[in-house]
């Protein structure tokens, strides 16, 4: 147990490092904020060089540890986890790549490939304006075709999200028009209003018939007037009412 516990305060002891190596000291040759890119990957290969040397067993206890007296940096620890789930797929290691170092708005990005028989990964640490380290990732590298593979079933899926979206709203309006012949059918089981009784056609009151024998008195008077003749020698044969 005396000998797990060395090792891995090595591994912690290789993260506080990459913390603070870089606070004393230059190198003539510096070109990222006084150091070499080859002196930045020290760093990257020293961290992987641990990961890869320890077993199963020394992971698990090394997470043990962790949790039991919490000495462990959440970067060293975040580390050995992502280790821990990748080594399986990757093989046996082969060699390092190449270094790439970039610099953007005050930091330091340290890149390095590290090529093993089955799967490369590629190990990055980033260092504040102190060169202070502020990240430490170790990340699966994927070829050109799983690269295409990946983004070919993304694609896939969010076509057919939108077909499959299209097909449904098109089901949808398909539908209306049941529903439409189910409303007209509703409306046509519905008993008809009773019709409304007619209005009662006005009668004209029948006009009282004037007395004929008044109406005779009037025209022989009239006519008496006008001839000058008398009243008495007019005859009256008949009446046609018009």
């Amino acid at each position: 147990m005396t000998k797990m516990k060395k090792k891995l305060l090595l591994i912690v002891s290789l993260c506080l490092l990459a913390a603070g190596v870089f606070g004393c000291g230059s190198d003539e040759n510096a070109t990222y904020n006084g150091y070499t890119a080859e002196e930045l990957s020290q760093n990257n290969t020293s961290i992987l060089d641990s990961l890869v040397g320890m077993s199963d067993e020394e992971l698990m206890m090394f997470q043990m540890y962790q949790g039991e007296d919490g000495q462990v940096d959440p970067l060293t620890l975040k580390v050995v986890n992502i280790w821990a789930e990748m080594k399986d797929e990757l093989g046996e290691f082969q060699e390092y790549g190449e270094v790439t170092v970039t610099e953007a708005n005050g930091t330091t990005t340290v890149d390095q490939t590290a090529k093993f028989t089955n799967r490369d990964v590629k190990v990055t640490f980033v260092y504040d304006k102190d060169m202070a380290v502020t990240d430490i990732s170790v990340d699966r590298v994927y070829t050109l075709g799983e690269t295409m593979a990946k983004a070919g079933m993304n694609t896939a899926m969010g076509m057919g999200t939108v077909f499959v979206m299209l097909i449904f709203i098109s089901l949808i309006i398909y539908c209306f028009k049941f529903i439409n012949a189910a409303q007209n059918k509703a409306v046509s089981r519905q008993p008809a209003p009773a019709a409304a009784p007619a209005a009662p056609v006005p009668v004209a009151e029948p006009q009282p018939e004037t007395d004929d024998l008044e109406l005779v008195a009037v025209i022989a008077a009239a006519i008496a007037a006008a001839t000058g003749s008398s009243t008495d020698d007019f005859v009256v044969r008949s009446i046609k009412r018009r």
